[in-house]
């Protein structure tokens, strides 16, 4: 299961490429937002196979065109009362090349089961789409509320899935699986001063998004095993920093997987804080 979290979704990398090189190969995944786009490369092929993907994904000028700002942009779009800031489909255009590196754009064509998290608009309940074309539902699953416009499928509008189960746990537990392993990104480290409303909403955001998951942990590992990483990020990212990232998370997780790791290839169940020092971490795109 991944979460959302945007720029902070490249430390999923980092903590897929540890857990592949002790041989994991998840048997479904799960995925909310910018997590969907991870878990539907992941679902794609081979674990290492779609990490050695992903990390072509996450250089190339599709992302920085998503993560990078458009402050004009914003400005007309706000002076023409539209209800998003961004008018373009840059997210669409990140799920095209994805696919187009995967050659796969349909569910039925992935190696693995897939569940993706969206937001319907108008009931605010989370939807789940595991079937037909992938190119709208990872759209609408990363299609930020005032961002992004919103993505019609059906006769219905939707929104990123974050807005109503942005680690969705429960989605996964219902697949009947023997372990969960779940990458959230909402458990930022301390900030020591909120300086725009921006931040201020952001962090707001992250506490209530953290605190639902953790009451989900708590439900769910009662019932089956449940792995939950929660790497802490320092804020704000640039998409300079999302290699730095990887490799940080990597580093991380390798260290961390020396105490959870089982003899079987596995990782023990339980909720683990993963801090991310971007200090000494390679630089690059």
């Amino acid at each position: 299961m991944l979460g959302g979290g945007g720029g902070r979704g490249a430390a999923q990398l980092g903590i897929l490429r540890a857990l592949a090189e002790r041989g994991l190969e998840p048997d479904a995944c799960v995925g909310t937002s910018v997590g969907a786009l991870n878990a539907a490369v992941v679902a794609s092929h081979p674990l290492p196979v779609a990490l050695d993907l992903l990390e072509r994904i996450w250089a190339s000028p599709q992302t920085r065109a998503v993560f990078r700002s458009h402050p004009l942009r914003m400005v007309m779009n706000r002076a023409r009362r539209q209800p998003w800031l961004r008018s373009d489909d840059a997210i669409g255009d990140l799920v095209d090349f994805s696919m187009g590196l995967t050659g796969i754009t349909t569910f039925e064509e992935l190696r693995r089961p897939l569940q993706i998290v969206v937001t319907d608009l108008l009931t605010g309940e989370p939807v789940l789409i595991s079937q037909g074309r992938l190119r709208d539902p990872l759209r609408a699953s990363c299609a930020i509320p005032f961002m992004f416009r919103p993505v019609r499928l059906g006769d219905r509008s939707y929104v990123d899935g974050g807005v109503t189960d942005n680690c969705s746990i429960s989605t996964a537990a219902r697949m009947e699986p023997e372990q969960i392993i779940a990458v959230d990104l909402t458990a930022e480290p301390a900030m020591p001063a909120l300086r725009r409303l921006s931040e201020v909403f952001e962090r707001v955001t992250s506490v209530a998004l953290h605190s639902r998951l953790l009451a989900d942990f708590d439900t769910f590992s009662k019932r089956l095993p449940v792995t939950l990483i929660c790497p802490r990020i320092p804020n704000p990212l640039g998409v300079a920093d999302f290699t730095r990232v990887r490799e940080a998370a990597r580093t991380a997780m390798e260290s961390l997987l020396q105490t959870i790791g089982l003899a079987d290839g596995r990782v023990a169940p339980g909720l683990f804080y993963l801090p991310i020092s971007m200090e000494g971490s390679p630089a690059g795109g």
